[in-house]
């Protein structure tokens, strides 16, 4: 008999509340009052009678009901969330389509020409299926690729020839197509940049990319595995983007990347991947060709069809007529051969946009006498042109185009430097090196250190006197505070998975923090008697009882992006500081007096907030490690950069980087940003050296 896995995990989750609502209480009452004789004496009487009120409180909570699908009845199935990624990737995608101001008809896209790969990187089996073809429209792509009967296809190409705008069109149009006739499989686009095969295998490498991309698929009315239920029941088709970024360490992982490609393909409904030409040919190469796929090549832009489209996507007709003549004049001119890929084509639209522009200038020889001189001109224009210089103080919202600039070649620069492809907030502080390190855990230490230095002096003192509370306190500081701010300068974590939320979940909460609050109860009767003691553990349990209570895994998000990670991770440090503040300040005004109180209360905030520790693992189940939360690892990694002028104001910051994509230097891929193009990062990059 197949066992349920979901209720393995269920049985673990319990377990693990239990000692949460146990163990939290009893620590923190235990720094407030030793061990009396009559916990000594009813305490392995007590132990039981806690573990009958957890489970009827647990009862309780299942009959009341939590939701659809919550207590097991009412879950969704593979068709609902089937359905349900259809239409989150159209949304997040087709939102994405139109950002990049690609278009969907044959008017708003440049035609694309495609035809079959030379012999040596696909069978002649496979490439029967495809033959050369114009791509004036999605629908036509969507044509072409159907026509494949293995739905396996490699889109070959130089650099800035289109193949992530291609693989971005149809991945739309598929999905559209799919969601018009009801069924079939979701085309899901991933970037591969960050895919590291020699640790981890293709298949839960998507499935953890599909739960990141996807937050929905977290939801208690799905199965734990549904992510790979979709995947193995072919109901995914993996659209694999930038397979010729794939590095680890410095190092080319194509090879490996061939091989793990070709280990589970059969399993899936199909395949599309892009590659640069080289990069391709050198797996192929090593690792043989990917097992009955068909190979095309994208060439480069016709003049006729280049001279087209700018006809169609501009304005000022005159100036732009004269650019055309010059290019028909002389087709073999360095600009006709610079503007034969759609990046630079994109790069002069938008660079020459403006009526008060001449792109005839690209004309002249002697300031433009290679392809190369022009295609840096355009990328290193693009940012000037999309945030021009304001001559003023920015007012809010504004933002002034030299220090746009001066903060994105920083961006670039420190990418190129450490082979990142993908702008993932949460690890920016990369970028900061050594220097931050030491900041981020010298803030970790002391936040923790005075958290502990604090609890311990106003136990010890009562306790002992001056003299020893102080060494005890120092002790505890050092004790705690080193080895967090050791783990802080080395862990970056990933944005909390919690939100709070009252709906379908209100008589969870109010539950758990009545349960809370007779455990905090009981435990400060063992820690102290029937005095303050008591009345400390239900302080400390109530509130902070309350924010585990709500703490759940956000599926309310179909689709995640970066400001909403960075929102929920800022909301997580909110609520918890809240609460961890508010309980402290009560119980050490309580204890020792309100300015103790009032001390404590802010130290507890910083830390419960600010820090991953312990309760954390116990209450939510996090797979986060000991150290600062990855919002407050940016935050101080702005802080210190903006200091610098290399950076926007931590506040800033994130709506910073949405409005550079929003103006297309930046574009979104899930919950990361990238630069719009490699090329555009590198001659950022070397404009910042």
């Amino acid at each position: 008999m197949r066992r349920n896995p979901f209720r393995r995990a269920r049985a673990m989750d319990l377990m693990k509340e239990f000692l949460a609502w146990l163990a939290v209480p009893t620590l923190l009452t235990l720094t407030t009052k030793p061990w009396e004789s009559l916990g000594a004496k009813y305490g392995l009487l007590l132990l039981p009678l806690l573990f009958v009120v957890f489970l009827l409180a647990y009862w309780l909570r299942l009959l009341l009901g939590e939701g659809p699908g919550e207590g097991g009845a009412g879950r969704a199935t593979l068709t609902d969330a089937v359905n349900e990624l259809a239409e989150s990737v159209e949304r997040s995608w087709g939102d994405e389509v139109g950002s990049r101001q690609l278009g969907l008809t044959g008017r708003e896209i440049i035609k694309f020409v495609w035809r079959p790969a030379e012999e040596g990187v696909a069978s002649r089996a496979a490439q029967e299926d495809v033959a050369e073809a114009e791509l004036a429209g999605v629908e036509d792509l969507v044509e072409e690729f159907l026509k494949i009967s293995s739905r396996r296809l490699v889109i070959m190409g130089p650099p800035g020839i289109g193949k992530t705008s291609l693989a971005l069109l149809l991945t739309v149009g598929l999905v559209r197509k799919r969601r018009a006739e009801g069924t079939g499989f979701v085309p899901v686009k991933l970037s591969v940049a960050g895919w590291d095969p020699e640790r981890e295998d293709l298949l839960s490498w998507m499935e953890g990319q599909l739960v990141q991309q996807f937050s929905f698929l977290k939801s208690a009315k799905y199965e734990r595995d549904m992510p790979r239920r979709l995947l193995e029941t072919k109901h995914v088709l993996p659209v694999l983007d930038g397979l010729d970024e794939m590095r680890v360490n410095g190092v080319d992982t194509q090879r490996q990347a061939f091989e793990e490609i070709n280990r589970v393909i059969d399993s899936l409904c199909g395949i599309v991947v892009t590659c640069r030409d080289v990069e391709y040919r050198r797996g192929v190469h090593s690792a043989g060709l990917i097992r009955a796929a068909s190979v095309v090549r994208l060439q480069r832009l016709r003049l006729d069809d280049v001279i087209d489209y700018l006809r169609r996507n501009t304005e000022g007709g005159e100036r732009w007529e004269r650019l055309f003549a010059g290019l028909r004049a002389a087709p073999d001119s360095p600009l006709a051969r610079a503007l034969d890929t759609p990046l630079m084509v994109s790069l002069l639209r938008d660079v020459y946009k403006r009526p008060s522009t001449r792109p005839t200038e690209l004309l002249d020889r002697d300031r433009f006498p290679t392809e190369d001189a022009l295609r840096r001109h355009l990328a290193g224009a693009l940012v000037g042109v999309k945030f021009p210089l304001l001559g003023r103080r920015p007012r809010r919202g504004e933002w002034d185009g030299a220090d746009a600039r001066r903060w994105l070649a920083f961006l670039a620069a420190g990418m190129q430097d450490r082979e990142m492809t993908d702008i993932a907030w949460w690890r920016l502080p990369e970028l900061g090196g050594g220097r931050y390190r030491f900041f981020a855990g010298a803030l970790a230490a002391v936040i923790t250190g005075a958290t502990a230095w604090l609890t311990a002096w106003g136990v010890a003192r009562m306790l002992w006197g001056w003299g020893w509370g102080m060494a005890v306190a120092f002790s505890a500081a050092a004790v705690f505070g080193i080895p967090m701010g050791i783990r802080a300068a080395h862990n970056l974590p990933t944005p909390s998975e919690m939100q709070f939320t009252g709906r379908k979940r209100l008589s969870v909460m109010v539950q758990g923090g009545l349960f809370a609050a007779l455990v905090g109860g009981l435990c400060g009767f063992l820690a102290g008697g029937f005095g303050r003691a008591a009345a400390v553990g239900a302080i400390i349990a109530v509130p902070v009882s309350l924010a585990y209570a709500g703490a759940q895994p956000d599926t309310t998000v179909r689709a995640a992006t970066p400001r909403t990670l960075f929102r929920r991770d800022a909301m997580v440090v909110g609520i918890f500081s809240t609460a961890y503040g508010a309980s402290s300040a009560l119980a050490g005004g309580l204890l020792v007096g309100p300015v103790f109180g009032a001390a404590l209360g802010v130290c507890c905030a910083l830390c419960g907030g600010l820090l991953y520790g312990l309760p954390w693992w116990f209450a939510l189940g996090s797979k986060h490690s000991s150290g600062l939360v990855a919002s407050a690892h940016l935050w101080l990694f702005a802080l210190l950069q903006a200091l610098r002028g290399k950076c926007p104001w931590p506040w800033r910051l994130m709506a910073f980087l949405e409005e550079a994509r929003n103006r297309d230097v930046l574009r979104q891929v899930g919950p990361v940003y990238q630069f719009r193009h490699a090329y555009l990062r590198e001659v950022l990059a070397e404009s910042a050296s």
